[in-house]
């Protein structure tokens, strides 16, 4: 009977935990939030040659250090703001192109390196239309779930919305692997 009662706990728990697959969209939702992570193999590169070139993706893609937060030498890591345009388009075809705003974590192993994007927020390029209009993929999960409405935005839209940062996140992490992938022996 014991073992019966922790069988039970155990499949509650991991049903709980399971994360569902909204629309077919395969958000990766990682304790309710929306965390974009990879990780990506680099046969000999050490991790001072990713760690020196994650540094520098930073810089050429975001046209600043100061995007870059943090540089951690002793876990080889860095952390940045990344500020990505995600080319939406709305009712009538109409292209509304949406500002994605994230934090982007790069940590870097001999041989291999991980990405991971989060804190993700979207608000519309043209602010004149958007008023104060901030949402983020866990709100609109949640508008796909019926947990919640945004105002502005119904169902179908949203999913487009997130098909469309899936695709800016999918175009980001392939940037981040070929700068970090490439030999640079000059």
């Amino acid at each position: 009977m014991k073992n019966l009662i922790i069988a039970l706990f155990a499949l509650i728990s991991v049903s709980a935990s399971a994360q569902k697959d909204t629309a077919g969209l395969k958000m990766p939702v990682i304790t309710g939030n929306v965390v974009y992570e990879q990780v990506f193999e680099t046969p000999g590169k050490t991790r001072y040659q990713l760690f020196n070139d994650a540094q520098q993706w930073f810089i050429a893609r975001y046209k600043s250090f100061r995007n870059i937060e943090v540089t951690d030498s002793v876990n080889v890591r860095v952390i940045g703001k990344g500020k990505e345009i995600v080319n939406y388009v709305g009712p009538l075809n109409v292209s509304l192109p949406f500002i994605s705003r994230m934090t982007i974590q790069i940590d870097c192993k001999d041989g291999k390196f991980r990405s991971r994007m989060s804190s993700i927020n979207l608000t519309p390029r043209d602010t004149s239309a958007s008023g104060n209009f901030v949402t983020t993929p866990e709100e609109l999960v949640d508008m796909l779930n019926g947990k919640s409405q945004i105002n502005g935005l119904n169902k179908n839209q949203a999913r487009r919305l997130l098909e469309s940062l899936n695709i800016t996140i999918n175009n980001t992490m392939l940037s981040i692997q070929k700068a970090l992938a490439d030999k640079n022996d000059f």
